[in-house]
């Protein structure tokens, strides 16, 4: 009788998270009312076939940002205005404090992005509304956006998803999101999930409220967001969520977003021949989840069954890209060294808690010719990406992004490797290190071509296969 009430009651207050999620869902949405019916009822909508013009509206508050949502931006609007002539582009912004001329001219600064200054933006009073309320705050600033101009196809390159029924449905657009991280995963609708506790994995029992909240959430996220007409993803692990929330695959696709790697690759092309030819790379910022001991540890164990030449020359290279002194953690820092003291490794092992001079980085990543990262359930692998980038040979954790997408471990995209253990981790070195030097460079080519998928170049061109497809198929 005890567990039966035990239960019930986990059920009871599940539930009622649940319900209250929803009802607070219910009360944001009694200020929008009268909005919505303004916006019915607004003459602010661009004659939709005037002069053969289309209007698109990019809902981006914080444009003005430096973050890789940004690069997606700017990097979609320079496609539009590119290929297309007839297309009038519109930016929603928050930013209050920045003309349109200083908001372009840090675009070109931050992305090497030059846009026309032919766009048009459009200031949104409500912005600190999503701050406050995060993603269901939104659906406010989604109508005042459309009050003030409603256009023929919005483009939410942020990825809220809640306001998708008001574009929709109220402002009568054509709706594309880019999603770069979903707001509920599929770990968080399930009572017991992962822990780390003294650097083991702990099943753990997820608390009844916190359960209900992600429920609830997770209803109305999917509920809204499959109103696009469009979905855009940015990873496998994001693809997989999205579809099992927003539950509408048909219309969901994966296309890698631009990270910036063009002049680095650029610059390995050029200084290939400074690689060194049994140099190992860790880049990555130095916290205990990115598991540096078992790097170190393997690192260890290969050094002990590797051949005499190998031994010559063969160094681990561990840079940390926290970018501020004050972020180091000091005693981890020192829990490596000793480590590496310990281990008598301090003639192989080279720590790099800060960067020697600005690029001290990108020389790192040239000259290795091998990259090693041991963080689990990484799910986008954006550490593992310079590394490709350059054409190392990556030995990542199996797990992730690195087992998803990332890393391919057999046939003609053979790129890496991948394992779990130190044993598993040092097993993969000694293979990488003994590769023949004709499948050692078949693997670069691929490893580049992985990298390849993460330009702007494709993600423009994959971006404009969209358009393509409202266009021709006459959707506005």
């Amino acid at each position: 009788m005890a567990q039966f009430w035990k239960k019930f009651t986990y059920w009871l207050s599940e539930k009622y998270s649940f319900l209250k999620i929803l009802l607070i869902y219910q009360i944001l949405l009694c200020p929008m009312i009268l909005r919505v019916i303004c916006i019915l009822f607004s003459r602010r909508h661009v004659e939709k076939r005037r002069k053969n013009a289309i209007t698109v509206g990019f809902f981006h508050p914080q444009c003005n940002a430096c973050s890789p949502q940004e690069n997606v931006l700017w990097s979609a609007v320079k496609a539009i205005q590119v290929e297309y002539d007839n297309v009038q582009i519109v930016v929603y912004s928050s930013d209050k404090s920045s003309t349109p001329e200083m908001i372009l001219r840090n675009v070109e600064a931050k992305f090497n992005i030059k846009i026309h200054p032919n766009i048009r933006f459009v200031r949104l009073q409500q912005g600190p509304w999503i701050k406050s309320f995060a993603y269901l705050g939104s659906m406010l600033v989604g109508c005042e956006a459309l009050y003030r101009l409603k256009p023929h196809i919005m483009i939410d390159t942020v990825g809220y998803g809640f306001p998708n029924p008001i574009f929709k449905y109220v402002g009568g657009c054509r709706v594309i999101d880019y999603i770069h991280n979903p707001m509920v995963t599929i770990d968080k609708l399930k009572t017991r999930h992962v822990v780390v506790y003294g650097n083991q994995y702990v099943l753990a029992r997820r608390s009844a409220s916190a359960l209900g909240l992600s429920k609830g959430i997770a209803y109305l996220y999917g509920r809204t967001g499959r109103a696009a007409d469009v979905v855009l993803v940015n990873s496998a692990y994001t693809e997989e969520n999205i579809n099992a929330i927003w539950k509408c695959p048909q219309i969901t696709q994966l296309i890698y977003p631009p990270i910036g790697l063009e002049l680095l690759m650029a610059r390995a092309d050029a200084y290939s021949d400074i690689k060194k030819e049994f140099r190992i790379l860790n880049a990555s910022e130095f916290v205990p989840e990115n598991n540096h001991e078992v790097i170190i540890q393997a690192y260890g164990k290969m050094l002990s069954k590797a051949k005499d030449h190998v031994l010559a020359t063969t160094r681990l290279i561990l840079v940390n890209l926290q970018t501020s002194s004050d972020q180091l953690d000091h005693a981890y820092l020192q829990s490596l060294r000793d480590l590496v003291k310990n281990l008598d490794l301090e003639d192989y092992v080279k720590l790099h808690p800060q960067s020697i001079h600005p690029s001290h980085l990108e020389e790192e990543l040239i000259k290795a010719t091998y990259g090693i990262y041991a963080r689990p359930n990484d799910e986008f692998g954006s550490d593992l990406l310079a590394g490709l980038a350059t054409g190392q040979i990556i030995v990542a954790h199996e797990s992730g992004a690195s087992r998803r997408e990332l890393i391919v471990t057999k046939g003609d995209e053979r790129n890496g490797f991948l394992a779990k253990s130190v044993e598993e981790y040092a097993f993969a070195l000694v293979r990488a290190l003994g590769t023949s030097p004709m499948e050692k460079r078949r693997m670069q080519k691929a490893a580049r071509r992985t990298a390849d998928q993460f330009t702007r170049a494709n993600f423009q061109k994959e971006f404009l296969k969209i358009f393509d497809y409202f266009f021709e198929s006459k959707r506005l």
